[in-house]
């Protein structure tokens, strides 16, 4: 007869079977009961369905701030809200003072040299405009932070010298990386990377000598935290004998199939338009030349060859002059290309550095604060056929004379502004508009920009359940 006790061995055998058993068990469940629960989780129908994307809506502006860049003697600030109050402008850590503004009018502020933030609360928040102007006469851009900035044809050589100037107007530090084209391809620039400036502070960089070139260049300055205002102040010496001058360069928002450049001065200074490609690949653009009458191609102005991420000088001081005088003459520049391109025009009047660049056409009514001298007002790039009207007031606030002009989409249309004007509103059709000011020591460019009125609260929403 057979033992039915089973072996030590064997049971030790079917113990381990069984220990086996159990833990494969206890794996599956571990891993297979949490995908299952996952997984019903998913067919589960809520009975919500995905909420769609909503834009970012426009609120009234409690605070708001516009930025003056180092080198003027002194400021100009105004608000177009239509109310009476105090601004604040801070010329330094310190050094804030109150100012008091009305309708119509602009106030004049001593800051020296230094770099200016005007502040504006409550009713003054909305639609603050501010200017700065030197001697014997340059114009520096002020306006409000933005998170972009382009600059075309600047310089870091020994004629033509370029001062990137940044400004940060916020308590906290801010940073920005800077990109520079160059007429062979991006330049290799470190020392403008990761570039920070302390909060309530500006900063100055010396291209010429951070980054010694002879070739022109763009520098694309991007804000990778808090806010800036980066402008450039231009300098150029020994250009055709004793040409010399100083001259503010406006920034350029963004790259742009279409590239106006409006005011041309008289005279016969030297005149180079600078074209940036910042794309990949090689591409061609098309210049023209805007009058009063039409935007054509003048004859002998070939297409102009543009190298991937490079920047092309394109001499026009011929091509300009040749156009005619008075009634006839060149009113701005119009670049046409096959990718979005930068452009900005180096010009010279009775030896007085000129510079211009693209201005955003107004959507509604743009504003600027003018300097003494004689003034004209360009308006082109029309949306369409139609009717601008054009207000100003003189120091003290007067009204003057209003007038209203015809404008259309193809030519460029000039309105002389009593000299006594300092401040001037367009509204109407949409345009681009810059005021050229002359006097006996040179020239210089005003941008009309649409001051800012409101601001954007994005949209937010809980999650899901």
């Amino acid at each position: 007869m057979s033992d039915p006790t089973p072996t030590p061995g064997r049971r030790a055998a079917t113990g381990g079977r069984a220990a086996r058993a159990r833990f494969d068990v206890t794996t599956l469940a571990a891993v297979v009961l949490p995908l299952l629960a996952v997984l019903a989780a998913l067919l589960v129908d809520t009975g919500s369905e995905p909420r769609p994307a909503v834009a970012p809506r426009e609120t009234a502006l409690s605070t708001a701030s516009v930025v003056c860049p180092a080198g003027g003697n002194g400021i100009q600030v105004a608000s177009t809200s239509g109310a009476s109050g105090d601004l604040t402008v801070r010329s330094g850590r310190r050094d804030d003072r109150d100012v008091a503004v009305a309708p119509g009018r602009s106030t004049e502020v001593d800051t020296g040299e230094r770099a200016a933030v005007v502040l504006g609360e409550g009713d003054l928040a909305a639609g603050l405009v501010a200017a700065s102007f030197s001697r014997p006469l340059a114009s520096f851009d002020c306006r409000a932070p933005v998170f972009d900035h382009w600059f075309t044809g600047v310089g870091a050589g020994a004629r033509h010298q370029s001062i990137l100037q940044l400004v940060n107007p916020d308590e906290g530090r801010a940073v920005v990386d800077v990109e520079v084209l160059g007429s062979e391809g991006v330049v290799d620039a470190p020392g403008l990377r990761g570039v920070a400036v302390q909060g309530g502070e500006s900063r100055s960089i010396d291209l010429a000598a951070t980054l010694p070139r002879r070739d022109e260049l763009t520098l694309h300055v991007s804000v990778v935290r808090g806010r800036i205002a980066a402008s450039v102040r231009d300098t150029v010496r020994g250009i055709g004998g004793s040409r010399a001058g100083d001259d503010g360069l406006g920034s350029q928002d963004a790259p742009a199939t279409e590239n106006l450049l409006l005011g041309v001065p008289g005279g016969s200074g030297p005149r180079i338009l600078f074209v940036a490609n910042p794309g990949p690949t090689q591409e061609r653009a098309t210049v023209k030349v805007v009058t009063a009458d039409a935007a054509f191609t003048p004859s002998g102005l070939e297409e102009v060859v543009l190298p991937p991420q490079s920047v092309v000088p394109v001499r026009l001081t011929r091509v300009l002059a040749e156009v005619g005088t008075g009634a006839e003459r060149a009113l701005g520049v119009l670049v046409e290309s096959t990718v979005p391109t930068t452009a900005s025009l180096q010009m010279f009047y009775r030896g007085d550095l000129v510079r211009s660049s693209p201005v955003a056409r107004l959507d509604g009514p743009g504003t600027a604060v003018l300097p003494a001298g004689s003034k004209s007002l360009v308006l082109g790039g029309a949306a369409g056929p139609g009717a601008v009207t054009v207000t100003a007031s003189d120091e003290g606030g007067a009204a003057l004379p209003e007038q209203r002009v015809e404008v259309a989409s193809d030519r460029a249309t000039v309105v002389d502004l009593p000299d006594g004007a300092r401040l001037v509103t367009v509204t109407g059709v949409a345009t681009t508009s810059v005021v050229l000011v002359t006097n006996d020591d040179g020239a210089t460019l005003v941008p009309v920009r649409a001051p800012v009125t409101t601001g954007l609260v994005p949209d937010v929403a809980p999650g899901l359940p």
